[in-house]
């Protein structure tokens, strides 16, 4: 299932702006052809208004209402139509840097939900089971205990207690061999954010380049009419693809921080609780 998650949330990730700067454009048009149908509705409306002299209050109310909704909606398309210019101005480089942010975000979600969900355990609560199974002689108990969690922690844990009746070499060989298997999980795809924000950041740089060689070339060989918004342009895509870069890498750069932290605290747990199991497990021997 996890699999199949990185090509849906990719292609969620660019369909979704895409369809927003299509819709912006839209919207742009039919404002324009639906400006003359206002200039002669107003007319229309002031000879109603004239006629009408008292309105009621409930009619009034409803007219501030949709007057707010209609307010807010402009607010919301001059956001977008917004969004959309500066990605258009921002040219080619903009669509690689969106695609290493749609890559990124999509390694985000998969990570967060096996860091935060699949391997997410109560290390205390599982110990304390598992020392009070073990005190009392049931090995199997606490493995069915265990093979409840799909946490590495407890995979770790269990690939000891079935080897409890080898030697102590035995066991730490079983644990050592489990967690070759477990950690490359809890470590996988994490050091891709940080290499995408580098990207990033870099495509954004590269984007500035061509659109100052693009500007400086219309300051030098442009005709006069077309010069000033040619350099237009040039400095446009400059600071876009500069700006857009920063705004993909930053957050990267945090997730990525995040991710980590969260990847060494597991790392952490399973030294310090297998140990520890081991200790138990000998205890237990020496005392049958």
């Amino acid at each position: 299932m996890r699999k199949n998650l990185f090509p849906l949330l990719a292609v969620i990730l660019l369909v979704i702006p895409a369809a927003v700067f299509a819709q912006t454009e839209t919207e742009e048009t039919v404002e324009a052809d639906s400006a003359a149908v206002d200039s002669t509705a107003v007319d229309s409306t002031a000879v109603v208004e004239e006629e009408i002299e008292e309105e009621p209050a409930d009619t009034a109310a409803m007219e501030d209402e949709l007057l707010e909704e209609e307010a807010e909606e402009e607010v919301q398309a001059g956001f977008l139509s917004q969004v959309a210019t500066f990605f258009r101005q921002g040219g080619p480089a903009m669509w690689a840097i969106l695609g290493f942010f749609a890559v990124g975000m999509v390694i985000t979600v998969e990570r967060l939900i096996f860091l935060f969900g699949v391997a997410q355990t109560q290390p205390e609560r599982l110990m304390a089971k598992i020392a009070g199974l073990i005190r009392k002689g049931s090995i199997e108990g606490a493995i069915a205990a265990v093979s409840e969690e799909k946490a590495p922690l407890a995979r770790i844990i269990e690939a000891a207690l079935r080897n409890y009746k080898g030697t102590e070499r035995d066991i730490q060989n079983a644990v050592d061999e489990m967690a070759l298997a477990e950690l490359p999980r809890i470590n996988a795809r994490i050091g891709f954010l940080a290499m995408l924000a580098n990207v990033s950041t870099m495509v954004g740089l590269l984007g500035t380049i061509f659109g100052l060689i693009a500007a400086f070339a219309a300051v030098a060989a442009a005709d006069p009419e077309q010069k000033s918004v040619l350099l237009a342009n040039g400095i446009s895509q400059a600071m876009n693809t500069t700006a857009f870069g920063l705004i993909s890498a930053i957050p990267l750069l945090i997730i990525h921080s995040i991710l980590t932290s969260k990847a060494d605290s597991h790392v952490d747990d399973i030294d310090r609780y297998s140990v520890m199991v081991m200790n138990m497990l000998a205890q237990a021997r020496k005392e049958a």
